[in-house]
């Protein structure tokens, strides 16, 4: 007897279905790590906006040296401060991802996980025959993943809202700044002699 003939098209749809599940899980990963990382970022960002609108409404220059140095100094200090929270920051795992996947398409006994899992216990021909069997029926069931989009929550923490406070006050400082009176970056590190010699 011959060798058996493969089906092109249970080929082609297996394929399909790794590569989609393949783009889910970059997306997802992608996802979680923007939901992870950005409520850890948000005091940083919000020091550096307040820092550039500072900066843009040309309040360095008013300051005598010894002023401006203890701001940058308190700039200096407070974004320190503000990388704290990063150390708690992790990646996702592979598993964390699968899921995700699975939770946001509502994909009952873990079909995602299936795929990479090996059975527990001694492995036989007839249990791994039955296993890979098991692996295909779950995968059929991954005919159209869609990746489950940030829940980075926000709003939750920071309810004082100051992070649109922070970004109203940075558009204004910037539109203010190429007014006459406006502000340069720069300015919180030039000295006032090197300005008025200027």
């Amino acid at each position: 007897p011959g060798a058996p003939v493969s089906d092109p098209t249970r080929s082609s749809g297996a394929r399909g279905r790794a590569g989609g599940l393949g783009r889910s899980r970059l997306a997802t990963r992608a996802s979680m790590v923007v939901e992870r990382g950005l409520p850890l970022l948000w005091p940083l960002l919000i020091l550096a906006s307040l820092f550039l609108s500072i900066s843009w409404l040309g309040l360095f220059p008013l300051l005598p040296d010894v002023a401006r140095i203890g701001v940058l100094v308190v700039f200096a200090i407070a974004a320190l401060a503000a990388l704290y929270p990063l150390r708690v920051f992790r990646l996702p795992t592979a598993a964390e991802i699968d899921r995700r996947i699975e939770a946001a398409n509502e994909l009952p006994h873990s079909p995602v996980q299936v795929q990479t899992d090996r059975p527990s216990g001694h492995e036989s021909i007839f249990s791994q025959a039955l296993w890979r069997e098991h692996q295909k029926r779950m995968a059929e069931r991954l005919g159209s993943l869609g990746a489950d989009r940030p829940r980075a929550r926000v709003p939750e923490r920071d309810r004082w809202g100051l992070r649109a406070v922070a970004a109203l006050l940075l558009v204004t400082a910037f539109a203010f700044s190429f007014g006459p009176s406006g502000g340069r970056i720069s300015d919180g590190f030039v000295a006032r002699a090197a300005r008025d010699a200027v």
